[in-house]
């Protein structure tokens, strides 16, 4: 069953057809979140349109993990009566709450920006500094590049390493300042240190199909022989379809990091207290839950070993990220990475 579209809804549609039919509806979201993440421009909805997802992941999870027993289903028949959630209880769609979509995805870009362009940029000036420098000759000038691609990369390290957990915060407050918040976002990631950590695996991992969606097509004619003698017409349609297939990759994967993201989130809420969100205070007072601790707080293990793990993680997605720009260079892919960025995959082709 495709992820998002699995979404139950048996409490809200108790019978088998309206069933089939909201599984149809899900569906149908997924290819529309396909089609706009072809643009960059129209990408930005899909972002938005995970930001709302990730709003309605964390009040299901705040609901469930802070009444230890609800199903998932009884944490939607909630929403009906918190005025706010009421309009959650369904999958977010296209058609209804459009403009809501529009300003999540310009307030999750605007986030977004402020948390990554700095290394963004000092990698896309290390690619200038670097690799451009040295092809036309300015040697005199060589420490630059590799100074401003040191900076970049430990720079982006420390922002990757605390990202996902900013961005689902961000996603709940529904404020652009919200991915700062620095010192919260590090007690949040401390109450789910190795949960957090299985999750950067995952997410490390699911970036190498989009690494490959770059660097294949520099050796293209070697991996698909019958494009050597393909004629233009042919070529651009292979593009095409070559570019669709890791967009539906890039939508269907995002889907899954996003709300598993999101459920992070709320548990290191729930096991922190109520008190540390805006979000979940409304969430659990509307259904009138305490505001205590509602989990067992996890052990105090030392956090170095996970902070170490996790920043060798992010460091390879670099060092990867430095090997598909060099098989095949977008300067896109310095300022924004569809794993972490905005969801659209550069078509360097």
């Amino acid at each position: 069953m495709t992820l998002a579209a699995a979404d139950e809804a048996a409490p809200l549609q108790p019978n088998r057809a309206r069933g089939l039919k909201a599984r149809a509806r899900g569906l149908f979201s997924i290819g529309v979140a396909i089609a706009l993440a072809l643009t960059p421009v129209t990408a930005i909805l899909v972002l938005g349109w995970f930001m709302r997802i990730m709003r309605r992941e964390t009040a299901i999870a705040l609901l469930r993990y802070g009444a230890p027993g609800k199903t998932r289903s009884a944490a939607l028949e909630d929403f009906a009566h918190v005025g706010e959630l009421a309009g959650m209880q369904r999958f977010p769609g296209w058609w209804q709450g459009l403009m809501e979509t529009f300003r999540a995805g310009a307030r999750a870009t605007a986030a977004l920006a402020v948390a990554t362009l700095p290394f963004g940029v000092l990698l896309l000036l290390a690619w200038w500094a670097g690799w451009e420098n040295s092809f036309n000759k300015g040697y005199e000038q060589a420490w630059v590049g590799p100074s401003l691609a040191l900076a970049g990369a430990l720079l982006a390290v420390v922002v990757l390493m605390h990202l996902p957990m900013a961005l689902a915060h961000h996603a709940a407050e529904r404020r652009i300042g919200a991915i700062r918040e620095l010192r919260l976002i590090r007690q949040l990631i401390s109450r789910v240190r190795w949960r957090y950590l299985l999750f950067t695996i995952f997410m490390v991992l699911a970036a190498g199909p989009v690494f490959l969606a770059q660097i294949v097509p520099t050796f293209i004619e070697g991996v698909f022989p019958h494009l050597a003698t393909a004629g233009p017409e042919e070529i651009r349609s292979f593009a095409g379809r070559w570019h669709l297939s890791f967009t539906v990759y890039t939508v269907l994967i995002l889907l899954l990091l996003r709300r598993w993201s999101a459920r992070l989130y709320a548990r290191a809420l729930v096991a922190e207290g109520a008190e540390a969100s805006a979000y979940a205070r409304l969430v659990r007072g509307a259904a009138g839950l305490d505001h205590t601790h509602a989990l067992e707080p996890p052990r105090r293990w030392p956090g170095f070993v996970s902070n170490l793990l996790t920043a060798a993680l992010w460091l390879g997605f670099i060092a990867a990220l430095f090997v598909a720009q060099f098989a095949n260079h977008a300067w896109w892919n310095w300022i924004s990475g569809p794993i972490y960025g905005l969801p659209w995959v550069f078509r360097p082709y």
